[in-house]
């Protein structure tokens, strides 16, 4: 008891808030989190194709042993479970195709907590409902979180995806791994320690790193409570999280309030991303698709210019006006609306190297102008103008992209995604497989079988 005295009152509140929900997620709960978690798996399947990983995989980074516990989603290889999270989060957060809670976390909620539920599992061999639950109960901590820190956090240069992650990935892992409230409050002030990230990385292979960083870090959280060590660092207090990282501590019965108050897959609500780069191009991306649909096919020959219109801080997110590499590109206004006019899709196959040095998409690109308006405080509206040579023009105006909360995908639209990002058109069966998680009693044996139909797909990726 005199550990637990030693810590913050309100983080073993926070703590016991977290775990009292996780026990009150119902069946549909757990059915609304399926999409995002299915999700998930793909983009982390997919992410195992990139050079980045396999220089990883054959790294001394990381252990890899066929005889551990830790499944690779995208890998025949196995390794400890710790590395397992590290890889697995790289992997799928590495295309920036995984989804996305843009107004209260800001963060990528399913990467840190998904994996890290996933590695717990595989030791704890517990039931779907148990995975699913802690998964659910990460994405939560993440949001509550939010409302604590942001949005001055992610203002100020913070990368909330890893910052929150890390606590994400603690209490996800923590109740699979049957911690009790104390111990996850344990688990939430070691997770205090870790907690890092910057924005400045974006366009790089630390932006994912950051992200799986976090998320074996908050895995390793909750196996440090689970075996008695002790921590007391401050998430609400002074010297805290909320102090040092441009939250406001009071704000902690704000926090509270959001706990408990049903699946975060329904409010706020996570988008499923229709594109693979930062969310703050897409109702552009999807501006520039609608008038490419409606014009000639020769018409981007002709194109003088495309004026896109934004919100007040997207110009400090999508930083890289000429990228010169396909990560950079994935944060570049120009580049993504430019893709968007030129090409059928700009789908993983138009993020690439070679993609960024196609004639048409070059000379697009120089003519994208983005404009951050002052006056607009909503991030997502965003209108294009696409003016050509003989001096008309097109326009169009697009307020929420596809895959959104208020235009959220539907099983159907995902299972497309899944068999795009998988590489296969005959992904069918292990989309369908991963539906019956939630029913399963057992972790391993499931784990097992979706192993073997994942990868069957490998052979057949295209991308």
């Amino acid at each position: 008891m005199n550990k637990l005295m030693a810590m913050e009152d309100a983080t073993l509140k926070f703590a016991a808030a977290l775990h009292r929900s996780c026990s009150d997620f119902s069946d549909a709960d757990r059915l609304s989190a399926m999409l995002n978690f299915i999700d998930g798996i793909a983009c982390g399947h997919a992410g195992f194709r990139r050079v980045e990983i396999q220089t990883l995989l054959a790294s001394k980074v990381v252990d890899v042993r066929s005889d551990e516990l830790g499944w690779l989603i995208g890998s025949g290889l196995r390794c400890r479970p710790s590395d397992a999270v590290l890889i697995n989060s790289m992997a799928a957060h590495i295309d920036d195709f995984d989804d996305d809670e843009a107004l209260v976390s800001i963060a990528h909620v399913t990467v840190p907590t998904m994996t890290a539920a996933v590695a717990a599992a595989a030791i704890s061999n517990c039931s779907g409902a148990t995975l699913l639950n802690g998964y659910l109960s990460g994405v939560e901590t993440m949001v509550a979180l939010g409302h604590l820190l942001n949005p001055e956090h992610y203002a100020l240069g913070w990368h909330a995806s890893a910052t929150l992650g890390v606590f994400g990935a603690a209490i996800a892992a923590g109740h699979v791994l049957g911690l009790s409230a104390e111990q996850k409050a344990t688990a939430l002030a070691f997770a205090a320690t870790t907690s890092s990230g910057m924005r400045s990385a974006f366009g790089s292979s630390a932006k994912p790193w950051q992200v799986a960083s976090a998320a074996r870090n908050g895995f390793d959280a909750a196996q440090l409570a689970a075996i008695g060590l002790d921590a007391n660092a401050s998430i609400f207090g002074r010297m805290g999280l909320a102090e040092l990282y441009g939250g406001d501590p009071s704000r902690i019965n704000d926090v509270l309030s959001h706990v408990g108050s049903g699946s975060p897959f329904h409010k706020p609500g996570v988008t499923i991303k229709a594109y693979p780069c930062c969310t703050a191009a897409h109702t552009a991306m999807e501006a520039c698709e609608i008038i490419r649909n409606r014009s000639p096919n020769d018409f981007i020959e002709t194109v003088d210019s495309i004026r896109v219109t934004v919100g007040k801080t997207i110009p400090s997110i999508l930083v890289h006006s000429r990228p010169t590499t396909a990560l950079e590109g994935k944060f570049s206004m120009q580049f993504c609306a430019a893709a968007a006019l030129c090409l059928p899709s700009a789908g993983l196959d138009a993020f690439t190297d070679e993609m960024l040095e196609d004639r048409n998409i070059r000379r697009v690109m120089e003519r994208v102008h983005m404009v951050g308006l002052a006056e607009q405080d909503d991030p997502f509206l965003c209108n294009v103008t696409v003016s050509l040579i003989d001096g008309s023009s097109d326009n169009e105006t697009v307020m929420r992209t596809k895959g959104s909360p208020d235009r959220p995908f539907n099983r159907s639209a995902l299972q497309q995604k899944f068999a795009m990002v998988c590489g296969s058109a005959d992904a069918d069966t292990a989309f369908e497989y991963l539906y019956q998680l939630p029913m399963v009693p057992a972790w391993r044996p499931f784990e097992q079988r979706l192993g073997e139909l994942l990868g069957n797909l490998k052979a057949k990726k295209t991308m």
